[in-house]
């Protein structure tokens, strides 16, 4: 018995050095094997290691459907490994959707491991259903928590929420803005703060001189992406982005391109490329298949730097696919938009080499068993995360 003593590890080497290099689903079954090795994954240190430690740093893709027939929406994640072949996908959540005239369904903003999902009416995109909560989900633990419900105010035009994390402080913040309807005087806006964490959301004071134009034009009903620990819209009449830093709570503008012009793009979004703000605007996309990315390399100095990618395949013809975030490999992923008129399985993502300069086709999803509702319901990418056990 003491030499079997003798031979057992440290529990400081198991819970710091052998544990986290574990994936996140390994990790929650572990937890039934004692108490401690529950607790392990709030603690703040484990968190850490896990992240910094982790060896299946593979991308993971949260897909959507709705089942009109039971007004339910689900959630499903597919990974992408190291050959950049998709798993079978795995049935991750379900919210119950209302039946209104206007379809409402669940967008989502992830940041890390995390994803914020929040009702919206489809026919007024970004827009958040003010009568229902916004949730923040980790797909990879499945924990799931709806935000305290921030009533708008009577006279609010329209809600809009926007993801943010910041490395400096660790923190992850949802940003709330309230349009009020413009014929009223005064203020035209109300932004709140809810931090993971708290209890509660709290207004913050937003000096409009920051913003780069007039107010009402300001991009806030447009998709936002955190990257930086800073969120960035793109403004639609003025040549440059708007940002919002997490720590600080305070709005600024950060220029373009010099040779980027936003009225001459039909095109135009940004993305989250190897942890960097990049610029996705067509080219000559309709005439020769030619996509430009700028991508800001340095962020402190503001340096932009340009690459022209050239579709090898008649772009239309495979669902107009467009560039969304960059995977573990480094390659970036290019998902189909939906609009093609052909069979679906032209409807796949590919991947795209930026330092060979070539596409390769992934593989289908597959579906999990028992989706049959998904034969006649689109299945939709709403979002990539990877894998981590942050706790709510």
């Amino acid at each position: 018995m003491e030499a079997a003593a003798d031979q057992e590890l440290p529990s400081q080497i198991t819970c710091f050095e052998i544990l986290p290099r574990l994936p996140s689903k390994s990790l929650m079954r572990f937890k039934c094997v004692c108490k401690s090795w529950s607790s392990l994954t709030h603690n703040p240190s484990f968190v850490n290691a896990h992240q910094n430690l982790g060896c299946n740093k593979h991308t993971h893709l949260l897909l959507s459907a709705l089942d009109k027939s039971t007004r339910q929406q689900h959630f499903f994640s597919s990974q992408i490994n190291q050959q950049g072949s998709q798993t079978p996908s795995v049935h991750l959540l379900s919210l119950p959707t209302p039946r209104t005239k206007n379809e409402r369904l669940y967008l989502a903003q992830s940041i890390n491991s995390l994803v914020c999902l929040y009702l919206h009416n489809t026919f007024v995109p970004n827009q958040t259903d003010p009568d229902h909560p916004v949730r923040v989900f980790n797909p990879c633990t499945r924990e799931s928590i709806a935000l305290p419900h921030a009533s708008p105010a009577s006279h609010t035009a329209h809600v809009t929420h926007h993801f943010g994390f910041s490395h400096l402080t660790n923190e992850y913040k949802v940003l709330q803005v309230q349009k009020f309807v413009p014929t009223l005087r005064g203020n035209h806006f109300m932004f709140k703060i809810f931090k993971l964490g708290t209890s509660s959301w709290r207004n913050i004071e937003v000096d409009l001189n920051d913003l780069p134009s007039d107010p009402l034009k300001c991009p806030f009903d447009s998709r936002s992406l955190c990257v930086n620990g800073v969120i960035h819209w793109l403004h639609a009449t003025q040549n440059v982005i708007l940002v919002f830093d997490i720590v600080e709570e305070k709005f600024r503008a950060i220029p373009y391109p010099k040779d980027y012009n936003c009225f001459l793009h039909l095109v135009s979004y940004i993305i989250g490329v190897d942890g960097r703000l990049a610029l996705v605007a067509d080219e000559q996309l309709m005439g020769q298949d030619l996509m430009g990315l700028w991508i800001l390399r340095d962020y402190q100095n503001q340096v932009w730097l340009k690459e022209t990618i050239t579709l090898p395949f008649v772009w239309r013809e495979v669902g107009y696919p467009l560039p969304c975030c960059t995977i573990h490999t480094g390659e970036l992923l290019f998902q189909s938009s939906g609009l093609s008129r052909h069979h679906p399985a032209y409807m796949r993502e590919h991947l795209y080499n930026m330092k060979t300069a070539s596409f390769r086709a992934i593989d289908e999803i597959v579906l999990p068993p028992g989706s049959t509702f998904l034969k006649d319901n689109a299945l939709n990418l709403l979002a990539s995360y990877e894998d981590n056990i942050v706790p709510l």
